[in-house]
């Protein structure tokens, strides 16, 4: 410290009184300096160290988090690298639009190569869901109880998704039966294709 800067003027009036009094009154203005410190200067960068004590904890806590991602960072890449080759098989199982034609000449064929005889088979219909819609198609058929277990598994083992649903089956002539119900089979909606669509028409 400075000792020639240091005034020290405001301490000449105590220079007269007794000893006792010098010290009582150096010891009051020593507290209130000492309190005006405490409330000026202590407080104040106590408070702002506290402040600065918790941002860095929240940082330290932030940095724990992102030390942590990124280590699950591979293991997440591989799950989504998996959940979207399971996504284009799904996709692959749902025919276009364009395709459904072509399946449905596939169910037909795989019925009469089982044996089976159509009488009636006629789409309705489409059902759109969010994602795909539901292309249903009503079925009559004759044939036996064989034939038609061999076209329900020729059906099942087809690479697009075909459902054989409602079946009623009753007795038709001499050994064969009378068959109907629906076949319905899903396709992908393409949403792009149909906004592409709407902006046509507007």
């Amino acid at each position: 410290m400075n000792m020639e800067a240091l005034n020290l003027d405001f301490l000449r009036p105590l220079l007269p009184l007794p000893l006792w009094q010098k010290v009582t009154a150096l010891v009051a203005i020593a507290l209130v300096m000492i309190v005006a410190y405490y409330f000026l200067a202590w407080e104040p960068t106590q408070v702002e160290i506290e402040a600065e004590q918790a941002r860095v904890e929240q940082q330290r806590i932030l940095l724990k988090k992102n030390q942590r991602l990124a280590r699950d960072l591979p293991k997440k890449r591989a799950e989504f690298a998996k959940l979207e080759k399971q996504l284009k098989v799904a996709l692959n199982m749902l025919p276009k639009k364009s395709q459904i034609p072509d399946l449905l000449e596939d169910v037909t064929w795989a019925g009469k190569d089982s044996g089976l005889e159509f009488s009636v088979f006629q789409p309705r219909s489409e059902s759109v869901k969010q994602i795909y819609a539901e292309v249903p198609v009503d079925i009559s058929v004759t044939g036996t109880y064989r034939q038609l277990l061999t076209f329900l598994k020729r059906v099942g083992e087809m690479p697009r998704i075909v459902a054989i649903k409602n079946l009623k089956i009753s007795q038709g002539k001499g050994e064969r039966l009378a068959i109907t119900g629906n076949v319905v089979t899903y396709r992908f909606v393409e949403h792009g294709g149909a906004k592409t669509k709407r902006g046509r028409k507007r």
